[in-house]
């Protein structure tokens, strides 16, 4: 008598790696929807990590915050220089940092120009990793060629910029005021952020939170604009 069909296949060796390069693209997916519909990409990053772990085992874990970051590298591609002025042609060179958001630049003809980080806040230099801030940010253009995109004059007459390191012929297409996110050297200043390419410097801010980069190794960070409230000289 020949044997019965099962009506149910036999599951094949290996079907749990599909199952888990499905997972990981549902995530890329998930990120990408997330991002471009809320007005804090933050929380979309921490909603889709929440998501994406409750429905998979700790070992599948590292792969889907991998699959996060693989998304986020897309979208910091996707809108660097986005909705922002030209810089302009001029280089500078640093002549001192203030804190990890604010330094003045001498140009080529020795002229000084205050500037003033756009988007981003850095600690108050008698504020924990007030002092690692700066330093960050010295290390990062000291003797470097810089390029200015400014926004705006602020009240104290400071340019308000995005600022890049020189390359070769062309500027690094990651500003200085990314990078300070990046390493966890500053908060985006919601209020006063407000281009397109703020979506994707909440979105560094995130992740330097979750990895707990610079000040983030804190619980609980107080923003310097908290701070400077609770501090008025």
């Amino acid at each position: 008598m020949k044997k019965r069909k099962s009506f149910f296949p036999r599951r094949r060796k290996g079907s749990g790696r599909y199952g888990l390069e499905a997972a990981i693209l549902c995530v890329l997916l998930m990120v990408a929807a997330y991002v471009g519909s809320v007005d804090r990409p933050e929380d979309a990053v921490r909603q889709v990590t929440q998501e994406a772990v409750s429905r998979k085992s700790q070992s599948v874990e590292k792969n889907v915050t991998d699959a996060a970051k693989s998304a986020i590298k897309s979208l910091r591609a996707a809108s660097a220089g986005k909705a922002t002025p030209a810089a302009d042609d001029r280089e500078y060179r640093l002549v001192r940092a203030a804190d990890g958001d604010s330094f003045e630049l001498k140009d080529e003809k020795n002229r000084i120009v205050r500037v003033r980080l756009y988007g981003i806040d850095a600690p108050e230099s008698a504020q924990r990793f007030g002092k690692q801030s700066r330093q960050h940010l010295t290390t990062l253009i000291k003797g470097k060629d810089l390029r200015l995109k400014t926004m705006y004059l602020d009240n104290y007459k400071r340019s308000v910029a995005i600022v890049y390191l020189v390359e070769g012929n062309g500027i690094d297409e990651r500003s200085v005021n990314q990078r300070q996110i990046q390493a966890g050297m500053a908060w985006v200043y919601d209020y006063f952020c407000t281009g397109d390419i703020c979506k994707t410097w909440k979105v560094e801010e995130a992740m330097a939170r979750k990895e707990k980069l610079g000040l983030w190794k804190d619980d609980d960070p107080t923003p310097p604009w908290q701070w400077r409230r609770s501090h008025k000289r």
